[in-house]
């Protein structure tokens, strides 16, 4: 029995020990930015400056750096990204960088758990180069996004006095369509996809022939003010009038019925336009 209990006290010894969280000098982070229709994510570390020098000197110019510490900086995209016209495919990569006085080399590599020493060009994806300028101090490693639209954004890197600005594009048109096409084929929850499809056809491109057959297959599965109200905004768009009053009619009815009162006076409001 004094065996058990020492081997059970040793056990609960090893689970607190494993189950400790302490501080990091250079702890990780993650940031995700939708880009369109495009899903990016950067996990890295975060070194701080500490009264140090840090381009120039704790980090050479025109050396090798692994754009942060610890581990590999990596990131991961659903769809391709496009620096300076060139593509980075979707998947996920480790980040590197050389440093330079006014620009910088970022490369992708293919294998995400390269370190400085392992580094090799020979999987090296792509090299671009990053415009570097004066900034505010920061003391903490930032990695991040600035000027997001629906077909470009940037990465930003923030340390010390040093701003980098990546920028990049993304085909969120082409990157919608293969979308909307593979929810179709997963085939789940199709009322809300072809909704949603409908919504995207008729907000965003303004394809209204298309928006009205995704909506009508929507409305197939279920009636709901949402849907109804999206069926009347399509027909006013492609002049037929009195038709979309009848279905904002019918949608305002399905919205006073659940108590929607925000979409009430959307559809009211809207009504009241049509009517001038």
């Amino acid at each position: 029995m004094r065996k058990l209990l020492l081997l059970l006290a040793v056990a609960g010894t090893a689970f607190y020990a494993s189950a400790q969280t302490l501080p990091k000098p250079s702890p990780g982070a993650e940031v995700e930015q939708q880009v369109g229709a495009t899903e990016v994510e950067i996990e890295y570390s975060r070194p701080g400056v500490k009264d140090r020098v840090i381009f120039g000197e704790l980090v050479p110019f025109d050396k090798l750096w692994r754009f942060g510490a610890n581990s590999a900086t990596t990131i991961t995209t659903d769809h391709s990204l496009f620096f300076e016209g060139k593509e980075l495919p979707a998947g996920t990569y480790s980040v590197f960088a050389i440093p330079g006085k006014e620009a910088w080399k970022i490369m992708f590599n293919s294998e995400v758990d390269a370190s400085a020493e392992s580094y090799s060009d020979k999987k090296t994806v792509l090299t671009v180069a990053a415009k570097v300028s004066e900034n505010s101090f920061t003391e903490s490693f930032f990695v991040g996004f600035d000027n997001i639209k629906d077909e470009s954004a940037s990465i930003i890197v923030l340390w010390e006095k040093t701003k980098v600005e990546l920028p990049f594009t993304v085909k969120t048109r082409d990157n919608s369509m293969k979308n909307i096409d593979e929810a179709i084929k997963k085939g789940e929850d199709l009322e809300n996809v072809y909704y949603n499809s409908a919504n995207y056809y008729y907000g965003t491109i303004k394809e209204y022939k298309g928006a009205l057959n995704f909506i009508d297959q929507s409305l197939k599965l279920g009636e709901n003010y949402r849907s109804l109200f999206l069926k009347g905004r399509i027909l006013f768009e492609i002049g037929q009038k009195n038709e979309a009053i009848t279905y904002a009619n019918k949608a305002l009815k399905f919205a006073e019925k659940e108590e929607a009162i925000g979409y009430q006076n959307f559809i009211k409001g809207t009504l009241e336009k049509w009517s001038k």
